[in-house]
């Protein structure tokens, strides 16, 4: 007796995966990360590229999209309020005419 039926199998099927489960906002997260190491270092490159990165973000979002780390507006936001701190001594000392 075998406890095998040929009329119980189940024929296997892949689960398909859309794109919107499948990738989480890598480009935010590195937005993220570059602007908070370029403001502790006060790194203008980690920054600028920080800000590209946050605007790509932006541009990739989904209309779904809840955001683990908050919505791709605010990483925009993070990114350039970071830059203008980094250059604010520069344009005070430029409208003050103090030399930095």
């Amino acid at each position: 007796m075998d406890p095998r039926r040929p009329d119980s199998i189940v024929e296997y099927k892949p689960e398909v995966k859309r794109v919107e489960d499948d990738d989480p906002d890598v480009a935010g997260f590195v937005a993220l990360v570059l602007s908070i190491v370029g403001l502790m270092i006060r790194n203008r490159t980690a920054l600028w590229i920080g800000t590209v990165f946050a605007v790509e973000s932006y541009l990739n979002q989904r209309a779904s999209e809840g955001g683990l780390l908050g919505s791709p507006a605010a990483t925009i936001m993070f990114s350039t309020l970071s830059l203008l701190m980094n250059y604010l001594p520069e344009i005070v000392a430029a409208y003050s005419g103090i030399k930095i």
